[in-house]
């Protein structure tokens, strides 16, 4: 729709537009134990393994099922399930992931002819513009806030990404990967952080940052960068004068790596980037910018200050460190098939039933049943052990459960799904 019918539409009739094309993502991962070990995946030698359940959004950018989410969402989940908004469920495989951008790309495996998200510009957003953002705040549903764009290009020393959209549309846990929308409908963001101490203060990456490493993230499964290996910062007044700049402008080098190629080249910390292929950095943030869309083997020329005088130098980039291509997501199929453990899990004698003492983090169970459940009876039938849920088990093979539980003293009903 052109902005010109945009500007008339409402925002009732805007959010009725857009909800069919923002999904639910729900990811299982191991929990980390209290000194941050992470839990072993089985460990049925000792110790109870646990898992997490955590819930973000994303929106759907192609028909055959192509998701948009935030990388922190997906980023270690043993399994993802993807809900749209007309609550059909899919699992979820990673095509890619680019943890610079904190961006990942899902496929639904067997989804179709879906609503699709019209991506807009992040280029012509400005301070004031009407925004609006759909996702699922604490796992409560779809939910729908308002405000505008606070701020562009806005630094939050993250030492990955320079440039977010702030926004006072509230951003809160589980909205993490969905979309920021303009008043056009268009996706202009995805949301990615908020900030800690202060409300009305959030954050979104810039569709158009995401835009640019699609094809590469869709066709390889992760996106290639150059690599000088130094940290810097932007320039300030103070700063300015202190190091006796004519005013505000350049990247302050704050650390190089060893053996990188700005170790290679000379730099040292205090050196002052002036300019990148003979232009002028203004900020730092540009030349984050530029070395982001950098490719291995590419020679940059940079212009830099040294106790003021200026000196020159070209430098050839390695290839950044990074992540294996994603794999299919592992299933554990010891944990299913283990005539000793039926859908993995481990279970003891409890005075009314059996109480659960492991489970496999892939397993069937994992997501529905949690360790310290007492169940009380399945499918109907009253469980009197530990052995005798494991023949219940058993004897049930692979169809739906439905488990009467006691979870913190209150009895309730958990399902599990065959599969």
């Amino acid at each position: 729709m052109p902005p010109a019918a945009a500007s008339t539409m409402t925002v009732p009739a805007l959010v009725d537009r857009v909800r069919p094309v923002v999904v639910t993502v729900a990811t299982l991962r191991a929990s980390s134990l209290p000194d941050g070990r992470a839990t072993p995946r089985f460990p049925f030698g000792g110790g109870a393994p646990r898992v997490e359940r955590a819930i973000g959004s994303g929106f759907v950018i192609a028909a055959e099922g192509l998701v948009l989410t935030s990388d922190h969402v997906v980023g270690d989940a043993l399994e993802i399930e993807v809900q749209l908004s007309d609550e059909r469920a899919f699992k979820a495989s990673v095509v890619g992931r680019d943890p610079t951008l904190d961006v990942a790309l899902l496929k639904l495996l067997g989804a179709e002819s879906l609503s699709v998200a019209s991506l807009g510009s992040s280029a012509p957003v400005r301070p004031g513009d009407d925004v609006i953002v759909v996702g699922n705040p604490f796992g409560l549903g779809p939910t729908v806030t308002r405000g505008i764009i606070s701020a562009t290009s806005r630094p939050m020393g993250t030492g990955r990404l320079d440039g977010f959209l702030q926004t006072d549309a509230a951003i809160n846990p589980g909205n993490s990967g969905g979309p920021l929308f303009n008043a056009a409908g268009e996706v202009i963001g995805i949301a990615t952080a908020i900030h800690t101490d202060g409300r009305g203060i959030s954050f979104a990456v810039p569709i158009d940052e995401i835009v640019e490493v699609l094809p590469e993230l869709r066709e390889t499964g992760r996106v290639d960068r150059g690599r000088i290996g130094i940290s810097f910062q932007e320039v300030t007044a103070q700063l300015a004068r202190v190091l006796r700049l004519p005013g505000r402008m350049g990247a302050l080098i704050t650390e190089v790596e060893p053996e990188s190629p700005g170790s290679r080249q000379g730099f040292k910390p205090g050196d002052v980037i002036t300019s990148l292929e003979g232009r002028r950095v203004e900020h730092a943030r540009e030349l984050a910018r530029a070395l982001r869309r950098s490719k291995p083997g590419d020679e940059v020329k940079l212009t830099y200050k040294r106790g003021g005088a200026d000196r020159r130098a070209t430098v050839r980039l390695e290839r950044a460190a990074g992540h294996e291509p994603p794999r299919s997501l592992p299933r554990d199929d010891h944990a299913d098939t283990d005539a000793m453990r039926p859908l993995g899990v481990v279970s003891s004698d409890a005075p009314e039933g059996a109480r659960i003492e492991a489970i496999a983090p892939q397993s069937p169970a994992a997501g529905h049943l949690e360790v310290g459940d007492v169940v009380l009876d399945l499918n109907g039938a009253p469980v009197r052990g530990g052995a005798d849920l494991t023949e219940h088990l058993r004897a049930a093979g692979r169809q739906d459960l439905l488990f009467r539980v006691r979870r913190n003293g209150l009895a309730r009903y958990v399902a599990v799904p065959a599969r």
